[in-house]
């Protein structure tokens, strides 16, 4: 159970202070850079066969790892695995005196000694390439030296040897365990594999889709089912052994199996063989010009015909540059990254990177521009992905079963503690997950620059237009893609357009190969056994998503794993990932009618909005008339952009549901670094808008029953917007609206629409239907119903705080205390915010008499939710601003601006006033953040202090910046959720490094675990991550327990889903998980925590000067020099001796004189420190005091929205992540810069103390257990 007392033993603590500046070798033929480009030229050197470039990369990564250690012996192994496979695949007879001198010559004289692994390749090799008495003489001699190593049951567990070289083995070097192995093998090693060659074919069933209208008629632009994924176009290509004799339910399992593996690996295949077929018409026919055919495979297929000659051409002049002298930029270019561009042929990698960038286009917006970064990192990371895929599938199956088991039984006869440790090292290497090199930042924007520079080049697009002269139509072909550049926050970044023509062809038909990447599962996902070892069965997953380039967070996820570790948090993921679903038939018919229409319909984005330009002003008209209808101009414009981006998204969700109309799927799911739960398919899915949900049901169906029928009922008051009553009031408005509920489930887009009215109609209609199918019966309790039930926490960031703080006030504002009637802390605060503008209006305050009794639930909502996450106060001004212009449109352009200063300052006094106890809390969360990011580790110390000996004795010039304590701080802050996952923040001050592509130079960042950390990030960061890594603990405990008691269960972070019929015995789940996980000391247990892991660190803390302790420390300097490096190394030096064993240290330590121990000397407490209220303007309740300078900060709304603290509140689109790739600077960190009134800085001075934190707030009386009787905690 993770709520036992709490063991700081059990922490995961990595040291993260690099131990030298990483070296980084001039590169010399494409040989050279940091060790995480050399390993990831490595890892394609030898998939391409390039060893002797190989050798080179594996010399000089010895630099990086000592004599004797296991990285420089993977690396070794792994050149001599490869070079095996080369050798047995072309039959390299040649190769095998240079591949035995490495093993016996030049590996001995590099210090590696050979282990279990080195041996069986050795062998394998032996067995698979020699003949004769050559071949036996040489396994005779590996195996003695293997048995002298005493490593023989290691090697025969390894699946390095098949079947076929171990029975082999036997035959050469006969021993008790070769000889038990064989035997077994032969008593059933036939039965361990499936021959696919002896599959038959298995006939699907008939499909019986709809018709949906064609492009003509503003269609999905799918003419027929052909059009669809091929995946399901080709179900029946599907084959079984003949030799299954299993059920039919195990027929189903396995067909399943087979396809998802084709699902998986056959995307590129399937647009392959498209475009083949397009390009065999074009040829048969000739280039009609006249035609109108603007489909958009024939465009794609032509791309790709032009690319693969493009790419060939390049692996050309690739051969070249590597073969000759380097005589120009280009050919050293050719040499970084050509040998990239060898490892998938000419056909597949073309394919790939049309594929990749018009998926880019139609995720981010076809007419929008797309920095270069981002598009060249996705599709160097696509690339990547490719290839590990590709690996996967042709990687052996394992070990044998019957050797594993032979293997123990030799091990197990030994009855000694070395043999079951010798059996537990065996399996675990069986069932170890390859570790794939991922390639840095830098190799994926160079190989994704050159793949875009190579589409660039031959990218056409036929438009028509008209000849000026001879008034006909002539077709030109201009590039399918501009490169431009834009001037951005002053900084230029490169953009990619795609040309109209394009653009207006997608708007129509979207293309089904652009979704055959990370679609929904037809089978059940892989269950989570390692950090990228999980959810589907060919693509690799990370379990922990983290922020590109991350160092630290892998690292710890790793450790954390090691023993089975997170084993909770890896179930509650596959819970949710087993979670069958299907598509809601009746909702998709309704849906592709009023698609059709082209109309905005229940949320869906009209196809031609009509949005009519204003009348341009006249000639004479002033520059303020002009500037304004510019702006309604740009306003019109960027709305128009918008819709079309949201209808391409939508069209992409209506063809997977189309092609998934027949099927039962699964949403594998994965976790952000807070333990926030994600589904990996990002189309469509239960996090999806309403559009989405709409359309899915559960797999599996439930009997209503009496309970189940009255929450039907309720979901529809729910979905309609009727969800602050009563429950009972709840279900009598749906028997009053049952007559417009029949007739909605009926006729759809034909009857009264009253769905359409609906907050979320198409959920509405969904549940309209499922009431209309349960009354269809003449005892509707025993309906069968698939449809999910939504139970949504109150405010969930503030249920939390509320139960940290043991907050009565706060517990009944958000549905922690029982009641009659539901809560509603927007209302709440809507009433406080009313009340205070009706008592400012009483004294005489224009604005309050414009805006009384005005505000509305629906104004403060936002600001409200987003309070809790981190938004300042100018980011909330903006956020009613934009409300204001829905609900209160008379308002004059600046009463509006008027009004939403007042208006969000009112909000935050009415949350400062409700959430005390949330307020303190939140407090001490930012105050925490702010001394860890102000602190060094000894380790960081130690190394700052031997840099700074290193400079004196070999420097007389005054020591360099680099060496500012304060610009050392790389403390970032690390936390460990209930459940044992660590959460590491990802903000740090990222360097920029300049990458020189064929289109433009490229600035990356370039991350590292030695980044300064980014203060303000980390402060205000850390309340929102640390309530959203709580909420993420109570999902994953609800789902597990949800799963014991037999129930379905999906979540959308704080709301849970399940059957009708359960949802009362899910909330009882709900309740004691809350219950279980806040009955525990969160806040007391982070303390003791932070304790352990930042206890030895030393904190630069500020004192007033005007005070004692203050004049004290400036006497102490006084007449000598100090410095911020001399007096931290002095006060390491005290805290050792005083933390010595011997007496006379601790003597020593008393002795010396410090700041610190000036400090403490006179009774210094935590309260004589000077510290700034950490949060600043994200804190609950803080409305900054000089509003115009908080309104001139350059931040949207005040929300990092690439923060995943904030995607959660504001959509789920799987955007390509620029945060790695970024031409734009860094946002002014408001904690470091200088302050605004002049000598405010010098009021204080500073001083090394050891690091301590503020005790944690006084928790209130607050009755926890009194949610497990509140009805409306979740409703």
């Amino acid at each position: 159970m993770p709520y036992d007392a709490f063991d700081t033993s059990s922490l995961v603590i990595l040291d993260s202070t690099p131990s030298t500046q990483a070296k980084i070798f001039r590169r010399r033929h494409g040989v050279g850079g940091d060790e995480t480009e050399m390993r990831a030229n490595l890892e394609v050197s030898l998939k391409v066969g390039q060893f002797e470039r190989a050798a080179s990369l594996i010399n000089r990564l010895g630099h990086y790892h000592p004599v004797g250690s296991q990285e420089y012996l993977n690396l070794h192994n792994r050149y001599l695995k490869e070079m095996v496979s080369y050798m047995i695949l072309n039959r390299a007879q040649e190769m095998v005196l240079p591949l035995q001198k490495w093993f016996e010559v030049d590996m001995p004289a590099g210090g590696v000694t050979p282990n279990e692994e080195t041996f069986a390749i050795m062998l394998h090799m032996a067995i698979r390439m020699l003949h004769g008495t050559k071949r036996e003489r040489t396994v005779r001699r590996y195996w003695e030296l293997a048995q002298k190593a005493g490593l023989e049951e290691e090697i025969v567990g390894l699946e390095v040897l098949e079947d076929s070289d171990v029975g082999e083995l036997s035959r050469i070097c006969s021993s008790d365990m070769l000889d038990l192995v064989s035997q077994y093998m032969r008593m059933d090693g036939s039965l361990n594999a499936l021959d696919e060659s002896q599959f038959e074919r298995v006939p699907a069933a008939m499909d019986d889709a709809p018709v949906i209208q064609s492009v003509d008629q503003k269609g999905l632009g799918m003419s027929s089912l052909k059009e669809s994924l091929s995946l399901f176009a080709d179900h029946s290509e599907i084959q079984l052994p003949s030799n299954f004799e299993g059920t039919e339910e195990e027929a189903r399992t396995l067909r399943n199996e087979i396809r998802q593996k084709r699902l998986e690996a056959d995307g590129i295949e399937s647009a392959l063989a498209r475009w083949r077929t397009e390009n065999a018409k074009r040829q048969k026919a000739g280039l009609n010009a006249s035609s109108d055919e603007k489909k958009l495979n024939s465009v794609l297929s032509q791309w790709h015909t032009d690319l693969v000659a493009r790419i060939k051409r390049e692996l050309e002049l690739v051969e070249e540059a590597l073969a000759n002298p380097i005589t120009s930029i280009e050919q050293r270019d050719r040499c970084d990254y050509g040998v990239y561009l060898q490892s998938l042929d000419a056909d597949r990698l073309a394919a790939l990177t049309i594929i990749t960038v018009m998926s880019v286009f139609s995720r981010t917006g076809m007419d929008k521009g797309i920095k270069l970064s981002a598009i060249a990192t996705t599709l160097g990371k696509e690339f990547q992905d490719e290839l590990i895929a590709k690996s996967v599938i042709t990687k052996n199956k394992g070990v044998n079963p019957s050797r594993l088991k032979a293997l123990k039984e030799t091990l197990a006869n030994r009855k000694t503690k070395d043999g079951r440790m010798r059996w537990k090292s065996l399996v675990d290497k069986a069932n170890e997950e390859d570790s794939h090199v991922h390639w840095g930042s830098r190799v994926q924007v160079r190989v994704g620059a050159s793949l875009m520079s190579m589409l660039f080049d031959v990218g056409k697009i036929s438009v028509w237009v008209e000849d000026p002269v001879t008034k006909k139509k002539v077709c030109t072909m201009p590039p399918a893609f501009q490169h431009a550049y834009q001037i951005h926050y002053g900084k230029r970044s490169g953009l990619i357009h795609v040309h109209p023509e394009i653009v207006r062809i997608v708007t129509k038909e979207p293309p089904s190969e652009l979704l055959a990447r990370h679609l929904p599962m037809v089978t059940k996902p892989k269950p989570w056994t390692g950090p990228r070892n999980g959810g589907y069965k060919v693509y690799e997953s990370s379990l922990v998503r983290s922020t590109a380039g991350e160092i630290l967070q892998p690292a710890y996820i790793k450790a954390a794993m090691k023993d089975d570790g997170m084993k909770e948090i890896r179930a509650g993921l596959d819970v949710l990932g087993a979670t069958g679903w299907r598509i809601n038939r009746s909702v998709f018919d309704v849906m592709v009618q009023a698609w059709n229409t082209g109309e905005a319909v229940g949320k869906i984005a009209p196809l031609d909005p009509d949005l009519p330009i204003p009348p341009q002003p006249s000639s004479d008209a002033d520059l303020a008339e002009q500037h304004q209808w510019s702006r309604k101009l740009r306003e019109i414009e960027n709305l128009r952009s918008g819709y079309h981006s949201i209808r391409c998204f939508q069209n992409f969700q209506l063809e997977i549901a189309r092609a998934y109309r027949n099927e039962v799927f699964f949403l594998p799911h994965n976790m952000d670094f807070r333990g926030r739960a994600y589904p990996l398919p990002p189309y469509l899915n239960q996090m999806g808008a309403d559009n989405c949900r709409g359309l899915l049901l559960f797999d599996t169906g439930k009997e209503l029953g009496v309970s189940g029928l009255r929450w039907l009922k309720i979901q529809i008051a729910n979905l309609s917007g009727f969800d602050k009553a009563s429950m009972s009031e709840r279900e009598q408005y749906t028997m009053d609206k049952l007559d417009d509920i029949l007739d909605s489930a009926n006729n759809g887009l034909n009857g009264r629409k009253w769905w359409l009215k609906a907050e979320d109609p198409w959920q509405c209609l969904a549940a309209c239907m499922e009431l209309r199918n349960a009354l269809q019966l003449p005892d509707p309790t025993t309906y069968v119903s698939h449809l999910p039930i939504h139970q949504d926490g109150s405010c969930n960031g503030l249920q939390h705080y509320a139960a940290l703080g043991g907050d009565k006030a706060g517990a009944q504002q958000v549905n922690l205390e029982p009641s009659d009637r539901p809560s509603d802390v927007y209302s709440g605060v809507c009433d406080f915010v009313n009340e205070s503008i009706t008592q400012d209006a009483a004294n005489g305050n224009g604005l309050a008499k414009v805006l009384d009794g005005r505000v509305t639930r629906k104004i403060v909502k936002q600001t409200v939710m987003t309070n809790v996450y981190g938004v300042t106060f100018m980011g909330a001004t903006r956020q009613v601003k934009k409300q204001l212009v829905d609900y209160l449109p008379d308002l004059s352009s600046i009463e509006r601006v008027s009004a939403s200063v007042y208006i969000a300052q009112k909000i935050f006094g009415a949350l400062g006033t409700m959430f005390n106890g949330a307020h303190d809390i939140q407090y001490w969360l930012g105050d925490s953040a702010l001394r860890i990011t102000q602190s060094l580790t000894p380790e960081q110390i130690e190394q700052l202090t031997e840099q700074a000996l290193t400079h004196q004795a070999t420097h007389r010039s005054a020591l360099p910046r680099s060496l500012d304590p304060e610009k050392s701080f790389q403390s970032t802050v690390i936390w460990t959720t209930p459940l044992g996952l660590p959460v590491v923040q990802p903000y740090r001050t990222r360097k920029a490094r300049r990458v020189q592509t064929t289109l433009q130079e490229i600035s990356i960042m370039d991350p590292s675990a030695d980044d300064i950390v980014s203060k303000r990030k980390q402060l205000q960061a850390f309340p929102p991550n640390f309530i959203h890594s709580l909420d993420a603990t109570h999902m994953i405990l609800s789902a597990n327990a949800c799963h014991e008691a037999g129930l379905t269960f999906s979540a959308v972070h704080d709301s849970f889903w399940t059957h009708a019929g359960d949802v009362d015995q899910m909330n009882e789940i709900l309740r004691d998980a809350f219950v279980r996980m806040h009955s525990d000391d969160i806040i007391g247990r982070l303390a003791a925590e932070f304790k352990v892991r930042y206890g030895k660190n030393l904190f630069l803390a500020r004192i007033p000067l005007a005070s004692k302790h203050g004049k004290a420390v400036r006497a102490l300097r006084k007449g000598g020099k100090s410095s911020k490096l001399a007096e931290l190394i002095q006060e390491q030096r005290r805290q050792n001796l005083l933390n010595s064993e011997d007496p006379e240290d601790q003597a020593e330590g008393r002795a010396m004189v410090t700041a610190a121990s000036v400090f403490e000397g006179m009774g210094g407490t935590d309260a004589d420190l000077s510290m700034t209220k950490s949060l600043g303007a994200t804190a609950m309740g803080h409305v900054p005091e000089n509003l115009e300078s908080a309104e001139r900060a350059p931040m949207a709304d005040g929300i990092d929205t690439s923060d995943p603290a904030i995607q959660g509140l504001l959509g789920n689109m799987d955007l390509p992540d620029g945060k790695l790739l970024d031409d734009e600077p860094e946002p002014v960190d408001e904690t470091e810069k200088a302050p605004t009134k002049r000598g405010s800085r010098s009021a204080t001075t500073w001083m090394w103390v050891p690091l301590k934190f503020r005790p944690v707030p006084a928790k209130g009386d607050w009755d926890l257990t009194r949610i497990r009787k509140s009805e409306y905690f979740f409703s």
